[in-house]
């Protein structure tokens, strides 16, 4: 089935609980500094804080939710894993009319997108949680050590980050993302996307913030663990490139408490998207 069809086609028929149209979003941050560390116990407190390794202060990096996130730190921060290194990130069907979205070939693989709640107090499919995953944001850490560049809002910085989509575990079709506005991104390894700066008013500072969803076509199993790799570069050589990013996931059935689930989800966002920033 082509995928702008199987995009209108959720749009229409998804039926989605309230609170996964909710802030907040846990989105993955991308900044500087990686190896540069605060005492999480007081974090703005530079007399306390590592780092390592001093020359990579230029240098981008990923991260999730970190330790000091009031409702859902990631356990296996700054990974997206849990604490022991497993696989944290869950894939759940999307489903028309209760019935999975299928590729159309014949390979028997449906669709599946990562969507889910969770807060460190009750866990997975907690309403009061965290939606996971839903975009990229610029980093604005403590005592701004991981931030990109900014001098004021009349000052556009120089640098342009871009996502490198690097890898995937999963034929090269079976995994791409999709734009609120239903465009499918970063479709093949290798492809690229450039993240658009803007002057983030609610952290006083340039940044980037945009939402998009992470989905792959699979076969039906549950227990599945598939990964996504991604690198970030700066193609305005002010910062230098990442070390790649690697999620993983795991394909779990849906959540008892929906009775559709689509990648439409991200179109509810869109009023929100300027006060989502997990």
């Amino acid at each position: 089935m082509n995928l702008k069809i199987i995009i209108a086609l959720i749009m229409l028929c998804v039926v989605v609980n309230i609170n996964f149209a909710d802030c907040p979003l846990a989105h993955t941050h991308i900044g500087v500094n990686p190896t540069w560390r605060p005492d999480w116990s007081a974090p703005g407190n530079p007399s306390l804080a590592t780092d390592p390794d001093p020359t990579d202060d230029n240098k981008l990096w990923f991260f999730s939710l970190p330790p000091v996130h009031p409702l859902a730190p990631t356990p296996g921060w700054p990974n997206w894993e849990q604490a022991n290194g497993d696989v944290f990130l869950q894939l759940v069907p999307v489903l028309d009319g209760g019935n999975p979205i299928m590729k159309g070939d014949t390979s028997g693989k449906q669709l599946w997108t990562c969507q889910f709640m969770y807060s460190k107090s009750g866990g997975y499919g907690d309403p009061a949680g965290v939606q996971h995953l839903g975009g990229w944001h610029s980093a604005h850490g403590p005592q701004g050590k991981w931030n990109l560049a900014s001098v004021d809002q009349g000052t556009t910085p120089v640098w342009d980050i871009y996502l490198k989509r690097e890898g995937t575990s999963v034929a090269s079709d079976d995994f791409f993302m999709l734009l609120p506005n239903d465009t499918a991104v970063l479709t093949a390894d290798g492809n690229t996307y450039q993240l658009g700066k803007e002057w983030l008013s609610d952290k006083n500072a340039w940044g980037f913030h945009e939402h998009m969803s992470l989905n792959f076509w699979l076969t039906p199993d549950i227990g599945q663990k598939v990964t996504a790799t991604f690198s970030a570069y700066d193609a305005g050589d002010l910062h230098t490139a990442s070390d790649n990013f690697e999620f993983a996931f795991v394909t779990v059935p849906e959540p008892a408490s929906l009775l559709l689930l689509g990648l439409g989800v991200i179109p509810l966002l869109r009023n929100k998207e300027k006060k989502c920033n997990a």
